[in-house]
């Protein structure tokens, strides 16, 4: 059982997932992490592609680099280092150097520090009994762990971030939190929850990068609706771009969308669905989901909006145009009439 004056060893492992610019050539898959006698959904969840694997030195430490992706363009770097006593060292300084390890890698392949999403993850298994004796004595340091924090919290805050918690076995807890997450597992069997909870960071920042990508649209479109009629005539191709962008952004958020709730509809209510749903509900990946949609929404209705605009003003150039050349022809009768008449005249 955990006492109040044991020490508590853990491992430590922090990540970041960003955009890269420079091209990448992974060595190939890693094998999937089994999850809780989950069933076996071969392609199911998204794979991650190992790039590079080394041995650091980080804060005095010896410390293992890994540089994963799952698609082209995103990239995790992910750093373990062991502490010796979660209740004594001064984990907040190693945090800060862990993840900065973390985000010069991203640098290194032009990463944009606009759109990374960082995270710690403590692993404990030096332990026997079961682990929410360690959050009675100790639940406020955890908590304080989780989310960077030195000042003393709150009774209230410490025990709403602890409830956010799913067991499976009687020894095991998995806590997850904003920026962090506290495992308890007496074997040691991790692999499959910080894949998890990577998967669930990088669905976060895939859906922020596409908000920021219909934001820039929208201004795009609203640009175009400001165009002067002298110029519409001409703009009108930028306004098709603009739509079939649309068209394409679309088809990729529902198949995205779709594709995780068909993964998590698979899974049912095993432990790999829910701790999923748990963290969706801490990342708030639902809400992110809703505005995504109403962008869409409003983007294809003021697309649209412009499109019957540019049409219209394009119609409408064209019955000048006629009626111009309407003009253009009577008065040319009109001459050539009055000069057969002088004609005439002449004789």
């Amino acid at each position: 059982m955990a006492h109040r004056n044991v020490a508590i060893p853990a491992r430590l492992i922090g990540f970041v997932i960003g955009r890269v610019t420079v091209p990448i050539t992974p060595r190939g898959p890693l094998e999937p992490k089994p999850s809780k006698a989950a069933p076996n959904y071969p392609d199911i969840m998204p794979r991650q592609q190992l790039i590079e694997s080394q041995t650091i030195e980080l804060g005095g430490r010896t410390a293992l680099q890994a540089v994963k992706t799952y698609t082209p363009g995103y990239v995790i770097v992910e750093i373990g280092i062991d502490v010796e006593d979660l209740l004594t060292e001064p984990l907040f300084e190693l945090h800060t150097e862990l993840i900065d390890a973390c985000r010069r890698v991203l640098g290194r392949l032009d990463g944009d520090p606009q759109f990374q999403e960082e995270y710690r993850v403590y692993c404990v298994s030096s332990y026997t009994g079961d682990p929410e004796v360690f959050l009675t004595l100790h639940g406020e340091r955890f908590v304080g762990l989780l989310k960077d924090e030195r000042l003393p919290l709150d009774e209230e805050e410490v025990h709403a971030t602890l409830q956010s918690n799913i067991k499976y076995g009687k020894d095991d807890l998995t806590i997850v939190d904003w920026d962090g997450a506290v495992l308890f597992d007496p074997h040691a069997d991790f692999g499959a929850n910080i894949e998890l909870i990577q998967i669930a960071n990088f669905q976060l920042l895939r859906a922020r990068t596409f908000d920021r990508a219909l934001d820039v649209r929208l201004g795009h479109v609203a640009q175009l609706l400001r165009t002067t009629p002298k110029r519409s005539l001409f703009r009108a191709h930028e306004i098709r771009a603009v739509l079939r962008e649309i068209l394409q952004i679309r088809t990729e958020s529902i198949i995205e969308s779709q594709a995780a709730e068909h993964r998590i509809k698979l899974f049912g209510d095993w432990y790999a669905a829910r701790l999923y749903a748990l963290l969706a509900r801490k990342f708030h990946i639902e809400a992110w989901q809703a505005s995504i949609q109403q962008k869409l929404d409003t983007l294809e209705d003021v697309s649209t909006m412009a499109a019957e605009n540019f049409s219209v003003s394009f119609h409408t150039r064209l019955d000048f145009i006629l009626i111009g050349g309407w003009f253009v022809l009577l008065a040319g009768w009109f001459a050539y009439l009055i000069l057969d008449l002088y004609a005439l005249s002449l004789r």
